[in-house]
């Protein structure tokens, strides 16, 4: 699969639901798109919290549902990370342990992603 315009339309679209009218900055994905293997992808921050969100797309929903349980078993210390997969892109969404507003941040993009709006 190219990363083309409308895949890439798509997936912004998902995030765009679950960010709703929250003031975000584009931040580079973490990890990077070329450590989990993904085609492409990109990422946001919040400004009110320490939630982070990014998102990638692999060539198939095998390959992001792979990637996803490696990021859920390299979460730092003192961080709180959750993802999802919905076809072949996967979110992956970090906020600081302690940050009630992160943690529910991470909850609703994370939703949206998956289509639990």
């Amino acid at each position: 699969m190219n990363p083309d315009a409308p895949s890439l339309a798509r997936g912004e679209a998902l995030l765009r639901h679950g960010t709703g009218g929250d003031a975000v900055r584009s931040a580079e994905p973490a990890p990077a798109i070329q450590e989990l293997g993904a085609l492409a992808g990109f990422g946001q921050d919040w400004t009110s919290c320490s939630a982070r969100a990014s998102v990638y797309l692999f060539d198939s929903y095998a390959e992001a549902s792979t990637a996803q349980v490696r990021l859920m078993k390299q979460v730092p210390e003192g961080k709180q990370g959750r993802g999802t997969v919905n076809g072949d892109w996967l979110i992956w969404a970090t906020a600081d342990a302690t940050d009630e507003a992160g943690r529910d941040v991470i909850e609703r993009v994370v939703s949206a992603f998956a289509g639990e709006e």
